[in-house]
């Protein structure tokens, strides 16, 4: 009679018999769940900008100034060079490609570079004509600061992505977020959301975007089988900034920097 054997058998034994180690299935969970999370955010985006794509038409069908149409098809031209990007590298990833991954990695903080400085640019001006126009709950010149926020966060995103390039587990999931970051000006455009989480307040703004980071978070965690450390402090800060700005936006004191900023 042969004898139990319950020593753990050898990596290479183990794949003969069609057993991947946890490692591999967590590491290829991984590749899928980016390149999914990718697609999504794309859908979302041109679910919410398509008025744009296809008749050059702002939020809720208004005709964009001539004056600022240049700089809004450069930014809007950038934030979708920006995710279709993210899915691109996405994919280079899922199929082992670290190389040309590595070469694109430096167009994309050039593409990032002119979301950044376009955002900023296009929240400016945007609001210099009609400071006072309403806007989702609160003045249009309250509601620069919620844009600025976007702005920053994004950067700061990008930016600990690109320092921690060698180092996927904190890399991957900054540019995620920095992705997720600049799709709240997409969610504001969907109507179906409105009943869901109304039109004003960060809760109009934001929700549709925090929502759909908390089920990216809890994804990610079922798929890796651990909780996602870095994509959760990144989340926690995500919220902490946009629902702090949405609150600073209309504060006594940001009223009256704002007046003071564009003379009104």
């Amino acid at each position: 009679m042969t004898p139990h054997n319950n020593k753990r058998l050898p990596p290479q034994i183990d794949l003969a018999r069609g057993h991947k180690p946890a490692k591999t299935r967590s590491s290829n969970s991984a590749r899928y769940f980016y390149s999914a999370a990718a697609v999504i955010i794309l859908i979302v985006m041109l679910a919410g900008f398509h008025p744009f794509y296809l008749r050059g038409e702002g939020m809720g069908g208004r005709k964009i100034s001539p004056q600022l149409l240049t700089l809004v098809v450069v930014h809007g031209a950038a934030m979708t060079a920006w995710v279709i990007l993210f899915l691109v590298q996405s994919l280079l990833i899922r199929a082992r490609n670290r190389r040309l991954h590595m070469r694109l990695g430096w167009g994309a903080v050039a593409v990032a570079f002119a979301v950044a400085v376009s955002g900023f640019m296009v929240a400016v001006q945007s609001v210099r004509p009609a400071p006072a126009l309403p806007f989702w709950g609160m003045a249009y010149r309250q509601f620069l600061m919620v844009m600025l926020a976007e702005v920053v966060l994004f950067t700061l995103f990008v930016l600990a992505g690109m320092l921690s390039r060698k180092r996927p587990k904190i890399h991957r999931p900054m540019m995620l977020l920095a992705s997720l970051s600049i799709l709240a000006g997409a969610t504001v455009r969907i109507p179906i959301l409105f009943p869901i989480f109304g039109e004003g307040g960060w809760v109009g703004i934001f929700g549709p975007i925090l929502t759909l980071g908390a089920v990216f978070l809890i994804v990610r965690s079922l798929l890796s089988r651990t909780f996602d450390r870095w994509f959760a402090t990144g989340y926690a800060v995500m919220i902490v900034i946009y629902v702090g700005a949405s609150r600073f936006a209309v504060s006594d004191a940001w009223s009256y920097l704002a007046k003071a900023i564009f003379n009104t």
